[in-house]
């Protein structure tokens, strides 16, 4: 019998939780955001959790503690198309041990071969955006990696998506799954965001959060707000490979004193900006959810979205009041919609659920997938005792 479900299950023992994810706090982006706010939940269910993750532009490894967990850094490599570092990989594979539950982040990612390696309780939450990735080298690694990944996502005893959007692009592509895929969305701190003060001395603000990459179509929101009078400005938050391509075309329009590039911030700094905003934009052409947008209607701010299934679905069941979803995605479409933003009034009804909600959730798919593997393991291949103590990590 596995060591892990009868303890998890009884509560007499306390869950631990091996957290794999291609980046963490120090990162911005919704995979990002998720698992950091989820570790802050688990602690709170008094889960012990140790976060696997990596960071370009580091060395050596880094072990942190903070409030609510340890964290583990590792080296990845400076590439852009995918995160890669083998050193997770590899530490992530080995952690795979009887006495934990593993849950891992991002299919699109090499995290997502921690997998594989020893069956123990595995939850997977792949944040999926398709068969595809974000540069043609990305696309071109995809292909191969498909095949793989049918065989990976076997392995899991659950998997969560953050949105139904998300469910079905994943069961389309990996059919087996569907019994074993739910639906949890992101979460939000509506409280902290609106505690935050804005800038009060910023003129009329649109902003724009994310990674910039060319997916995310931010040089069509910065090309729209060249026909978006003046005093307003663009603020964009976030950083990638189209930084320096973004500065160029902003200097082309003109627009160097009405549209800021920041970079990265901290979240204190992004709910300053997010309540300052009076509006909101995404033009991505796909995500899992939507987490900035409704971070922002919790701000106040009007939200403009493309029309991708994640984001429709963001709308009808959190952003009906305050959202307009664009069926158009030109520029012109968009500085038109920006402008009639600007003069409406603030807004404050999104209804997204709390961070407390995904966390009490996010145990419960724990406690069944400890269960789920308990009966496979029982029916399909009884353990001796040698294969026993080597599943709990005692044996040689």
């Amino acid at each position: 019998m596995s060591g892990a479900a009868v303890p998890v299950a009884s509560g007499r023992t306390p869950m631990s939780v091996t957290l794999v994810t291609p980046g963490f706090r120090s990162a911005r982006g919704g995979l990002e955001s998720h698992a950091s706010a989820l570790t802050r939940e688990l602690a709170r269910h008094a889960i012990r959790v140790i976060v696997l993750t990596a960071q370009r532009g580091i060395e050596t490894t880094k072990i942190e503690r903070h409030d609510d967990c340890w964290v583990v850094t590792f080296p990845a490599w400076s590439i852009k198309s995918m995160s890669v570092s083998p050193r997770l990989l590899w530490a992530a594979i080995r952690s795979r041990r009887g006495d934990r539950v593993v849950h891992v982040h991002g299919y699109h990612a090499t995290t997502a071969m921690a997998l594989l390696g020893r069956r123990v309780p595995t939850v997977f939450t792949p944040h999926y955006h398709g068969k595809h990735g974000h540069s043609w080298l990305a696309n071109l690694l995809h292909v191969p990696y498909y095949q793989l990944a049918k065989h990976m996502v076997r392995r899991c005893d659950a998997v969560i998506c953050v949105s139904e959007a998300e469910r079905q692009m994943l069961i389309d592509d990996f059919p087996f799954v569907a019994a074993r895929a739910t639906v949890i969305p992101n979460g939000t701190d509506a409280s902290t965001i609106r505690s935050a003060e804005p800038y009060l001395a910023e003129p009329p603000t649109v902003v724009c959060v994310g990674r910039l990459e060319p997916y995310k179509h931010v040089d069509d929101v910065v090309r729209a707000f060249s026909a978006v009078p003046s005093p307003a400005q663009l603020v964009i938050v976030g950083d990638g490979s189209q930084r320096n391509e973004l500065v160029t075309l902003v200097a082309g329009l003109g627009l160097q004193d009405r549209v800021k590039l920041i970079g990265t911030v901290d979240d204190h700094e992004l709910h300053r900006w997010l309540r300052t905003a009076r509006v909101f934009v995404s033009m991505s052409e796909r995500e899992a959810f939507g987490m900035a947008p409704l971070e922002a209607a919790c701000a106040g701010a009007r939200i403009i979205l493309s029309d991708i299934p994640a984001h429709q679905e963001i709308a009808d069941d959190f952003l009906r009041r305050c959202v307009t979803v664009l069926t158009d995605g030109s520029p012109e479409a968009i500085a038109e919609e920006i402008h009639r933003q600007l003069g409406a009034q603030r807004s404050y009804q999104c209804t997204a659920p709390d961070w407390p909600t995904v966390g009490a959730r996010t145990v419960d798919v724990y406690l069944s997938a400890c269960l789920d593997h308990l009966a496979g393991t029982t029916r399909h291949r009884p353990q001796t005792g040698t294969e026993s103590l080597q599943h709990e990590g005692l044996g040689t």
